[in-house]
């Protein structure tokens, strides 16, 4: 953690990358650019030599930017208000398809299938795929499988009535068979069965994939995006 003046941010490093750490700040309050340089300076005597942020929305980022930040990826933001989606899920297997809650002893595995599905510079490691549940109060992670197989995992949060789709990933030989849109359907029932309003997902806006399932599925894209922001250290 990195702390001043009363603004924190946490530190992780990047998986596979030992040069580049991840700045997440903490509950997305915006700092002076004056707390971020501060930040720098603290984060250059770890032998780091490029910082990259989470995701930032339009009033967290303009810190960053006067500190020299610049955009390393951009992120639609889409909407889905849960009207008309059932509380009941729906059927959890489909022939040799089941989708079942995610386990410690999981992780690893799906690590693994996150790198096939993002690349080595977007994937989360296992640390990452625990910081994704522990993002908000309550979380559901749900795997799902082919004749035992994980193919496909999902890690959906919510916070009072507001939910999150934070994690899909699918494995590459099991894409187009579905098990994105059957993975989604099972975290959106959750969050309506929890009396949550809301669920929103971020994707990269170059994802045409991503974008076409969410459309499907009733998620509309709000009028701003965020960025993923980067900068070189001293």
């Amino acid at each position: 953690m990195l702390r001043v003046d009363g603004f924190s941010a946490r530190v992780r490093p990047w998986p596979d990358d030992d040069t580049t750490v991840q700045l997440l700040t903490v509950d997305q309050v915006a700092p002076p650019s004056a707390v971020v340089h501060q930040w720098l300076s603290q984060l250059a005597d770890t032998g780091a030599t490029r910082v990259r942020t989470g995701a930032l929305g339009p009033s967290v980022r303009p810190a960053y930017d006067e500190a020299g930040f610049v955009l390393r990826q951009e992120l639609a933001l889409l909407h889905h208000d849960l009207v008309g989606v059932s509380a009941r899920p729906g059927r959890r297997r489909d022939g040799s398809r089941r989708i079942r809650r995610g386990r410690r002893r999981d992780l690893v595995g799906l690590a693994h299938l996150d790198r096939r599905a993002f690349g080595p510079t977007w994937a989360l490691d296992v640390a990452g795929i625990v910081d994704a549940c522990r993002a908000t109060p309550q979380h559901r992670l749900l795997v799902a499988t082919e004749h035992g197989t994980p193919v496909g995992y999902v890690v959906a949060g919510r916070a009072g009535t507001h939910s999150y789709l934070q994690r899909l990933a699918v494995d590459p030989a099991a894409q187009g068979r579905g098990v994105a849109m059957a993975l989604c359907a099972q975290v959106m029932s959750w969050a309506r069965r929890h009396r949550c309003a809301s669920m929103l997902v971020n994707t990269h806006v170059d994802n045409t994939a991503a974008l076409a399932l969410y459309t499907r599925l009733g998620f509309v894209e709000l009028g701003y995006r965020l960025a993923v922001l980067e900068r070189e250290l001293p």
